[in-house]
């Protein structure tokens, strides 16, 4: 939930410094956009470390989980169907 969270704000950040910039002091589009995506990382890096920390932690539990039970992420109908292949081979 901290990565999504994380991410949306973000990219409210970035979005809202994009429209003050193209929209309200006429920079072109490249350069607004370039801008834009400098201050937000700044901005989110001075500001939502604690947010991103915790967003970065989230993750590595996953990939770890994922990597110490191999097919954990699968469904299960994929599973079942898998267990039927493996019956009539």
């Amino acid at each position: 939930m901290q990565f999504i969270k994380y991410t949306i704000i973000r990219l409210v950040l970035f979005f809202a410094v994009f429209a003050a910039l193209y929209w309200g002091l006429g920079f072109s589009l490249f350069l607004a956009g370039v801008l834009a995506a400098v201050v937000a990382f700044c901005v989110a890096y001075l500001f939502l470390n604690r947010l991103r920390s915790a967003s970065v932690q989230q993750v590595q539990t996953k990939v770890a989980d994922l990597r110490n039970h191999p097919g954990s992420h699968k469904g299960s109908l994929e599973r079942e169907d898998e267990e039927a292949e493996d019956r009539y081979q």
